[in-house]
């Protein structure tokens, strides 16, 4: 992608984005926004935030609801009901990756791999597995795994599920995966829960409530950009101080180093 053209996922150049984005403040990973920086992802706007430097710390920042104010409507790019999310974490990287989109799509694809990423708890002050278990599956069901996703899967943008089982509340979670790949090489990437989120016997986040949207696209021959945005919508305010901020900061940027090719308990986390 030539420099200064801002990335976005293709097809989603067609949605009128009406967004009050203000100024860009600088914010600390980890810290809350002003309600008047809302969060964007690239499409056909200057993204908040916004994207480092090549190969800096990924830019990281998370929303409450009354963060985000009354007034903030989701982009249509990254659809989501009417109602106001409990969080929203936006993410945007840029780094060094000589590969093509075919080789990115078999990153992502690689469910297997995700029993690698470690992550920082900042509840327990240590380096921990993201997932104890992982793998694809061959539809909505856990009794059928199934072997990693190719990338000629992953353009087709058919609906495809995996399995994890997270270190913290050890249930298995299936997730859809789907991909829209556009000619000139943009991706964007959706993720959505397809299982409750569960404490004990808790139920957290319905399905559908936790879900991710990665907007990918080259920068050149040998970088990439990536913005990721993460709302989550809880079903009750209740659980909005259960699950530490820092939490969902440390995952995301897991995930990020994982795509990126970074090793993933690299010094330092982006909240201790």
């Amino acid at each position: 992608m030539a420099q200064g053209r801002v990335p976005i996922a293709g097809r989603a150049r067609i949605f009128a984005v009406i967004a009050g984005v203000a100024a860009a403040l600088f914010v600390a990973p980890g810290s809350t926004a002003p309600v008047f920086e809302q969060p964007h992802p690239p499409c056909g706007v200057e993204p908040v935030p916004d994207y480092p430097a090549l190969d800096a710390e990924p830019e990281i920042r998370l929303w409450t609801r009354g963060d985000l104010g009354e007034g903030w409507s989701p982009p249509a790019c990254t659809p989501m009901d009417n109602e106001a999310p409990s969080l929203v974490l936006g993410l945007a990287g840029h780094f060094h990756q000589a590969v093509s989109e075919d080789e990115m799509l078999a990153r992502i694809g690689a469910i297997s791999l995700l029993q690698g990423i470690r992550y920082w708890s900042a509840t327990d002050k240590r380096w921990q597995p993201l997932f104890l278990r992982a793998t694809a599956l061959e539809g909505p069901d856990a009794q059928k795994p199934r072997g990693d996703f190719s990338p000629l899967e992953m353009r087709a943008g058919r609906e495809l599920y995996f399995l994890t089982v997270d270190n913290r509340s050890r249930r298995e979670t299936i997730t859809r995966l789907k991909v829209n790949t556009t000619e000139d090489g943009e991706m964007m990437v959706e993720t959505a829960t397809v299982t409750p989120l569960k404490r004990l016997f808790v139920t957290i986040a319905t399905p559908g409530n936790i879900k991710t949207w990665y907007f990918m696209s080259r920068d050149g021959r040998d970088s990439w950009r990536v913005y990721s945005l993460t709302r989550v919508l809880y079903a009750s305010s209740f659980f909005g101080g259960l699950i530490p901020n820092a939490t969902y900061i440390n995952r995301a940027q897991a995930l990020y180093r994982h795509l990126a090719g970074i090793p993933t308990d690299r010094e330092p986390p982006a909240a201790r």
